[in-house]
Order: structure tokens, then sequence, then C-alpha cells
């Protein structure tokens, strides 16, 4: 079986949020929805200034570009039976 494993990496102190899938799609749906979040707290002026992102390159591109967050996914194979997030975690 194989799984996607996002991370979603804050740059001003590096911690980072990580997350599960099963298809890229969804893994990258997952991460956008963390980057909206995260530009939510900003004001209308500085929102309109980011302009209209709509894809999961768009998004990372306006998260490095400003030194916010940095979006990555990596395909990931579960070998066994044992807990998905004890192999999702090797991967970081």
């Amino acid at each position: 079986m194989k799984v996607y494993v996002g991370k979603f990496r804050y740059i001003y102190d590096g911690d980072t949020d990580v997350i599960v899938a099963t298809t890229q799609e969804r893994i990258e749906q997952e991460l956008i929805k963390m980057a909206e979040q995260y530009t939510e707290y900003l004001d209308e002026d500085e929102r309109n200034s980011l302009g209209k992102a709509n894809t999961f390159n768009e998004w990372n591109d306006i998260g490095s570009n400003n030194e916010w967050f940095e979006l990555q996914w990596q395909l990931c194979e579960v070998k066994s039976d044992g807990h998905i997030l004890k192999y999702a975690m090797e991967t970081i």
C-alpha cells in the first residue's frame, strides 16, 4: 500500500505539521486548506495583494515567496499491517 505524506513547514521556526492521504489530489487539497487557513488572518489588502491562488504550486509559491510556509509531499510505501503513521513519520 502506498500513501502520500504531506508536510506543512513553518519557515520562521521550522515547525512542521504532518498529514497523510491516499491520493496525490487529496494530499494537495489538504495542504492547500492549511495554506488558506494560514492566510485567513491577513487583512483584506494583504490578501488581495497575494492574488488568486488555485493550485498547489501557486500556494507553495505564495508561502515561500513571503517566507511563511513550505508545502511538500512524498509518496511512502507501507510494507506491513503496522500503524500507518509509523511509516509516515519515518519519511520526515
